[in-house]
């Protein structure tokens, strides 16, 4: 069964991903940042535990463990972190979905820059390109709101975490079964986040059917499918096979969130989109014919 849906995996994750900045905004609403990420990695580690149980998946050594929460660390406390706080501070969710489509060419020049490389001239312009339509979005939704500007700083470092985190991914052979890394991840992640948020936030929580749909999806489609489909597509291909598809989650998700969230795009952050979007598709190209196996 699993086989037959691999050819959809890239269409599977691009839904889930997209759809997960409007179902975080929306969750938002009824809870604070450090909260929601707590109730995400909670909730997540408790889905795939029976999975570990039941299907006897053996528990990884210290060693491979203590490698993983590092990954963990870039991976879901930076990059969810940085995303659900600057969405608090007024950033949209279309502006954090457009920071996605700069995540390929970050893995380029992380994985440069790990390998003691420098990249070339046409990876450092792209990015630029695609910041410039950002930067022009940022300018024309913001409207004198700092927190906005804020927050869509923090939308962008949540995707270098997020690029950071899947160039280690893809560097390691640690021989983990991908359920039992990402719920060695998720425990990781609870345990830091649980104290943060009650010490800087409180338990804060409005239980509504619309907290708890958002926060169902967020568990399951993001955390359990979303980041599982990234791993498989990372392990078995290669970073490109993410990265290629990452350009067009701008569009959907703020498509989403029109839907969701009733952010509707300004006619004057129009220019912004289309510059951001030929960054991004300029960022895959690269990205496509710099990953390809040599012959």
């Amino acid at each position: 069964m699993l086989t037959k849906l691999k050819p959809y995996y890239p269409l599977l994750f691009l839904l889930v991903w997209s759809a997960g900045y409007a179902m975080a905004k929306l969750a938002l609403n009824y809870t604070t940042p450090l909260n929601l990420l707590a109730f995400r990695f909670v909730g997540a580690c408790l889905v795939l535990s029976p999975f570990i149980l039941f299907l006897r998946l053996p528990i990884p050594s210290f060693k491979q463990s203590y490698s993983l929460m590092g990954t963990g660390l870039f991976l879901h406390i930076g990059h969810f972190g940085s995303v659900y706080v600057g969405m608090k501070l007024g950033a949209s969710a279309s502006i954090m979905a457009l920071f996605a489509a700069s995540q390929p060419v970050l893995v380029i020049i992380a994985s440069a820059l790990l390998a003691r490389r420098i990249p070339a001239w046409n990876v450092w312009a792209s990015l630029s390109l695609g910041l410039l339509g950002a930067a022009l979005i940022i300018g024309v939704d913001m409207q004198g709101n700092q927190g906005y500007l804020l927050g869509a700083i923090l939308g962008f470092c949540a995707v270098l975490g997020l690029s950071i985190g899947q160039v280690i991914e893809k560097q390691r052979k640690l021989g983990v079964h991908p359920i039992v890394a990402t719920w060695v991840q998720y425990a990781f992640a609870s345990l830091v986040s649980i104290p943060f948020a009650l010490y800087f936030e409180g338990f804060v929580l409005n239980c509504t059917w619309a907290f708890w749909g958002a926060l169902g999806f967020l568990v399951l489609g993001n955390s359990i499918i979303g980041i599982l489909l990234m791993f498989s597509m990372v392990r078995t291909g290669s970073i490109a096979k993410v990265a290629s598809i990452m350009f067009m989650v701008p569009a959907v998700g703020a498509l989403i969130a029109w839907g969701v969230n009733g952010e509707t795009p300004k006619m004057l952050a129009i220019p912004g989109f289309i510059l951001a979007m030929l960054g991004a598709l300029w960022t895959n190209k690269i990205a496509s014919s710099a990953m390809k196996p040599k012959p």
